[in-house]
């Protein structure tokens, strides 16, 4: 019993010492690019052009978000699995910048047979979505699914025909796979981050990530 428990406690330390190795590697690169570029946040590629339908029947495209921080994300409203935290952390984020206009949000539905632009804005509302603030957006099928896949580079799976294009999100038995990612994306339409929607944590940081968006823009 007292070999058994020592070794659990080493291994336990060894974790931690790996864990810690690990992380300051990463500060190491991090620190490392911030000096050889002058910016906290890498550009992982630009958002294509798009325009879909708003929860108040407007038309919302990559233009009209031009000049704005905004977070993205993938959604159902009958999705009873990663989407609940998914959106609880989506208000954290609204509150968070509740009083600053040139921070937005977008969430893509995947069902957009059933989230009619009625569906949504009831559901904005249910998620005390601020007007003009969190947009959610229905529209072509094909288009949306593109937009995750080569877009946004995330998961979104029609379950019922099999038109996978990612293996990541809820079961099967709701229809639809999506991802859990949320993206932050630039003034310039520039993605500068993925986060795990559904971990408090991650999107703490993806809060202090689009203040330096935020700090980054020309005066």
């Amino acid at each position: 019993m007292v070999r058994t428990l020592r070794l659990v406690r080493i291994t336990g330390w060894t974790l931690t010492a790996i864990a810690a190795i690990l992380t300051a590697a990463a500060l190491m690169h991090l620190s490392q690019y911030r000096a050889n570029t002058g910016s906290a946040l890498p550009v992982w590629g630009s958002v294509p052009d798009f325009q879909f339908v708003t929860q108040d029947g407007h038309t919302l495209s990559l233009g009209d978000l031009r000049g704005k921080v905004w977070v993205a994300n993938f959604f159902f409203t009958s999705c009873a699995g990663i989407c609940p935290p998914m959106q609880a952390n989506m208000q954290r984020v609204q509150e968070a910048f509740a009083q600053q206009p040139e921070v937005q949000l977008v969430s893509f539905t995947v069902d957009p047979e059933r989230d009619t632009v009625q569906t949504l804005n009831r559901y904005a509302k249910q998620r005390g979505a601020l007007p003009g603030k969190w947009y959610f957006l229905t529209g072509d099928k094909s288009r949306i699914y593109r937009l995750a896949r080569e877009g946004f580079k995330l998961a979104a799976v029609d379950a019922s025909v099999g038109q996978s294009v990612g293996v990541n999100g809820d079961s099967p038995k709701h229809d639809f796979i999506h991802s859990e990612k949320c993206v932050l994306v630039d003034t310039h339409g520039r993605i500068r981050g993925y986060y795990r929607g559904t971990d408090t944590a991650e999107m703490t940081r993806l809060i202090g990530d689009v203040q330096l968006l935020l700090d980054e823009r020309e005066p």
